[in-house]
């Protein structure tokens, strides 16, 4: 029983910190920067810092768990999670919003995969059902966010729409601490041995690090960075100059979520019998597509096959990533690649700045996004080309 607690706490607490961060975020921005009189500049540098923040605090959550244990980081999370909260409810100055905007992005290092997937890898033996049901439970999130923003902001305005996601992230870190295991150790070997289960044999991470193939799942997983922080900054934004209504565009968003959830499911279960690579290179062709989508949005059309393409891409993004690393190096030396993976993802975050300032210099997003879905075009051709790394000599 203790693991289903464990599991529904953990997924609970990713629910919430995707309903307020880059989903969240990227909704309530446009009416942040209309109140306070901000350009797009600012408020994209701050999504930026989001995504910054979270790469380069991978590593520190990482060691935080081996040396303080996976309670004392959820807590440490948790609470950069309500600082963040509160100070978004309260900005005024852009300043605020920087710090604001970098808190949670540690806090997501904290509090959602790098400790959630070490944690579920360890205590469930179907390790990609486990982690496909997490990231699931995560990206609803992202649905629940615009939708709920649309509600509270309408009767109470966005301030307050901060600080019920302030108290709600408070509660459920102190939860996930008291149930979630505080050690996990390597869990249960699986049925077929993999390069992966002698990875500690010839040097554990340096062994990963010097393989062309950990880099080649890097590029995809910063590819995927780049695209999701890129167009939940700005989604709403272009839509809404593209014709739809804010409640519309709230609403694209939701549903592009709640395919990104439906995908997770998928993954997790595919997961089991299909390759890791199949499930990445199915991801990359999603967001391909989606971008394409998104960049040309100019009507209900467009922005359905922007909703399905880009949230299946979402989807299955980090049950194809965790999966992968796990199929290529093992789990020994899990925890510390998928920390160097995301902290290397930091490069993600020119997206949004580069998005803020290409809609005040030039006047829109499309652009920007066409680089993205170029990018993961790239990552397609050379993942497909990638075979799995071979056992040393």
């Amino acid at each position: 029983m203790r693991p289903r607690l464990a599991f529904a706490a953990l997924s609970g607490l990713y629910f919430l910190v995707t309903a307020g961060t880059f989903n969240g975020l990227g909704v309530v921005l446009p009416a942040m920067v209309s109140q306070l009189g901000w350009d797009w500049k600012e408020a994209g540098a701050g999504y930026a810092l989001l995504g910054v923040a979270c790469g380069l605090t991978s590593l520190a959550a990482a060691g935080s768990i081996r040396r303080f244990g996976v309670r004392a980081t959820l807590l440490v999370g948790g609470a950069m999670l309500a600082a963040g909260f509160v100070l978004l409810a309260s900005v005024h100055a852009v300043a605020v919003y920087l710090v604001a905007t970098a808190l949670l992005g540690a806090a997501f290092s904290f509090t959602t995969s790098v400790v959630g997937t070490h944690v579920l890898t360890a205590i469930f033996q179907r390790r990609a059902t486990a982690v496909g049901a997490y990231f699931t439970l995560g990206a609803l999130g992202g649905v629940a966010g615009p939708l709920v923003f649309t509600e509270v902001s309408h009767a109470f305005g966005w301030r307050t729409f901060w600080l019920v996601l302030a108290g709600s992230a408070a509660l459920a870190s102190l939860f996930a601490a008291w149930v979630s295991p505080d050690r996990v150790d390597a869990g249960p070997p699986p049925d077929q041995a993999t390069p992966g289960e002698l990875v500690s044999a010839f040097g554990g991470v340096r062994w990963a690090l010097a393989t062309p193939q950990f880099w080649v799942l890097v590029g995809a997983y910063t590819t995927y960075m780049l695209v999701n922080t890129t167009a939940h900054g700005f989604a709403v934004e272009h839509l809404i100059e593209r014709g739809a209504s804010p409640s519309t565009a709230a609403m694209v968003l939701s549903g592009e979520a709640l395919v990104g959830a439906v995908f997770s499911v998928i993954g997790g279960i595919v997961g089991e019998k299909a390759p890791a690579r199949s499930l990445m290179l199915a991801c990359l062709a999603f967001l391909v597509a989606g971008m394409a989508a998104l960049a040309q949005a100019g009507g209900w059309l467009s922005w359905v096959l922007f909703a399905l393409d880009l949230g299946a891409g979402f989807g299955l993004s980090f049950v194809a990533a965790t999966l992968l690393l796990l199929a290529w190096f093992g789990r020994r030396a899990y925890l510390e690649l998928y920390s160097i993976m995301c902290l290397v993802s930091t490069a993600a975050a020119a997206g949004p700045a580069l998005g803020g300032w290409a809609r005040d210099a030039v006047g829109g997003f499309s652009g920007v996004f066409l680089i993205c879905g170029a990018a993961a075009l790239a990552l397609f051709v050379v993942m497909s080309l990638t075979p799995p790394p071979r056992q040393a000599n």
